[in-house]
């Protein structure tokens, strides 16, 4: 955005909040207003980028701890944060806001990452869904397994000649989370719709709920609070893997995985190739939107999610002031920072009919 328009967004916004405050009533707000929010920390990494930059000409401040999707929809649903953000949308048996009362905003596409500690390892790691699902299943232990070897085998198309990865002989120690998780109920679900005759319970944003056996085994398996915590759980321990949104990895400098998609293609978690996928989503009710994580995409990123801004619509009676901040909040991470921002962070930016279904529902804030 450009200081001019800048400045006049600034302007407008200011005047329309102060109108809309003196009609109802109310004292006009202040020149600031501090807003309050939490919800995924798989997006928490582009929000940090984007808050202090919205600051800086707004004149507002929003909090965002960043404590999970989970613990987003509680405060949502108990009106402790103006605005939260969320893996997934609240389940059907979960408490949540009248239907007329809020919106869902996709606001961010984002690769989540299988990523690894395996020191002096070269090369490319390549991982299929299914040899994923074995190691989260606690049937693959050590990183030298026939089927991690048969996933880094490269078979040269005119000399039939084969290339192996050298992969340590290191047990593999799995990190998950502990906290309800939206991207542990992405990951879930991706695990039970490319795995299903290993991964044989439903999603669940809650691991170890998922966790197809009896129990998670003791010892080999490790949890982490959030996704900073798994991420920093899996660099501090050789042999460990994680999940997590990508940035998480990659500025710990670990080993991220190629994931195999379906049509046979190895694919590293780019803000590309998750768009790609993306584009593919399956529109629903009031904002939300799913993926078919078996559809064929060239060149696209199977295990890709979405984090959905939460936000009040004027039916819920919230603070017309502090309604029109989170409006502009909204607008400048979606049409703004994640054009500028997004792709060097690891995520995609929205665009096409995606885009325009995030500008409506951003419209219902009031």
């Amino acid at each position: 955005m450009s200081n001019a328009k800048q400045k006049g967004l600034i302007y407008k916004l200011g005047v329309a909040v102060t109108a809309l405050a003196l009609s109802a009533g109310l004292a006009a707000p202040a020149n600031a207003t501090d807003l309050r929010g939490n919800g995924s920390s798989a997006v928490k990494n582009l929000l940090d980028a984007c808050i202090p930059e919205w600051s800086k000409w707004s004149s507002h401040n929003l909090a965002y701890p960043g404590g999970g999707s989970g613990a987003g929809r509680s405060g949502f649903l108990a009106g402790t944060v103006d605005l939260a953000f969320s893996d997934t949308p609240y389940s059907a048996t979960e408490s949540k806001p009248a239907a007329a009362n809020f919106v869902y905003i996709p606001a961010s596409v984002f690769p989540i990452a299988v990523f690894a500690n395996l020191p002096g390892f070269k090369g490319t790691l390549n991982l299929s869904s299914s040899t994923v699902a074995d190691i989260y299943a606690g049937k693959i232990t050590k990183w030298n397994d026939p089927a991690i070897v048969a996933d880094n085998t490269v078979v040269n198309a005119k000399t039939k000649k084969k290339t192996v990865a050298k992969l340590p002989t290191t047990a593999i120690t799995v990190y998950y989370r502990f906290d309800r998780s939206g991207t542990s109920e992405i990951f879930t679900d991706w695990l039970s719709k490319q795995a299903p005759t290993v991964w044989t319970k439903p999603k669940s944003g809650t691991f170890t709920s998922a966790f197809p056996g009896a129990a998670v085994p003791a010892g080999t398996f490790q949890s982490g609070n959030q996704s900073d915590g798994v991420a920093s759980g899996v660099a501090s321990k050789p042999g460990a893997i994680g999940y997590g949104e990508v940035s998480y990895a990659t500025e710990r400098k670990m080993v991220v995985a190629n994931i195999k998609n379906n049509n046979g293609e190895f694919i590293a978690p780019s803000s590309k190739a998750a768009s790609l996928f993306a584009n593919s989503y399956i529109p629903g009710e009031n904002g939300v939107i799913s993926l078919d994580y078996t559809k064929k995409v060239k060149s696209g990123y199977t295990l890709t999610g979405f984090a959905f801004g939460l936000a009040y619509t004027a039916a819920a009676n919230k603070n017309i002031g502090t309604q029109a901040v989170v409006k502009q909040f909204m607008d400048y991470v979606v049409n703004d920072c994640a054009t500028e921002k997004a792709a060097s962070l690891g995520y995609a930016k929205l665009s096409g009919a995606l885009l325009k279904l995030a500008d409506d529902q951003i419209a219902k804030i009031k």
